[in-house]
């Protein structure tokens, strides 16, 4: 994990101004990418009801629920955690990756389920959550992965919603006005480091009798 003593950084406020304005460009950044998904979704009161062909051949980010589609189980890509506070306390997997598909060949529908999840107990049932979406819940890895081969895949993911893409929106937000705080307070610093480096010193010429 990043950690800069915080002795370094009174001794070196710059780096501090630095690291703050860099967290909030990349935080802007995402949020300016982001934004359309979640335009997109916050225009949808409920998910959209579609057939898994549908699912891989949609547009733009839609909020959906798909009823159909044979699972491979056997197939499952799982993502491990590295964080070992995150592994204590909500277990070793982050991700859990099941392929589905259709009945039109080279189709592949990719159910993103948060953390580890018992795909033989699972197989078959209603899945509600968000696909198309490349910036908030999806990486390009991830669509990467699964369109080797030429096939046309896509990524569900499982339990997202218009709400849960606010949220990290905001959050993303809170991040970009810390950054901003953050490099606030030591370009504070540096500059009273500044004046007193500046500050004329004291006249050491005896005073003469009068």
């Amino acid at each position: 994990m990043f950690h800069i003593d915080p002795a370094t950084l009174r001794k070196y406020p710059i780096i501090g101004v630095l690291f703050g304005l860099v967290t909030t460009v990349v935080v802007v950044s995402l949020l300016v990418s982001g934004w359309g998904e979640v335009r997109e979704l916050l225009a949808q009161k409920t998910p959209d009801p579609v057939s898994l062909h549908d699912a891989v051949s949609l547009r733009g980010t839609r909020w959906i629920t798909v009823s159909e589609g044979q699972w491979h189980c056997d197939q499952a890509f799982t993502t491990r955690r590295r964080s070992t506070v995150e592994r204590m306390f909500r277990g070793p997997i982050e991700s859990t990756e099941v392929p589905m598909t259709g009945t039109v060949e080279g189709e592949v529908l990719v159910a993103n389920f948060d953390g580890a999840v018992k795909c033989e107990e699972r197989a078959g049932s209603k899945l509600t959550g968000v696909v198309g979406s490349t910036q908030i819940f999806t990486s390009q890895a991830a669509l990467r992965r699964w369109s080797r081969g030429g096939y046309h895949a896509a990524i569900l993911n499982v339990g997202a919603s218009p709400q849960s893409a606010m949220i990290l929106l905001v959050g993303l937000a809170a991040i970009a006005f810390l950054g901003i705080g953050f490099a606030a307070y030591y370009l504070r610093l540096m500059i009273r480091s500044r004046e007193r480096h500046e500050a004329p010193l004291p006249s050491m010429t005896p005073i003469q009798p009068s």
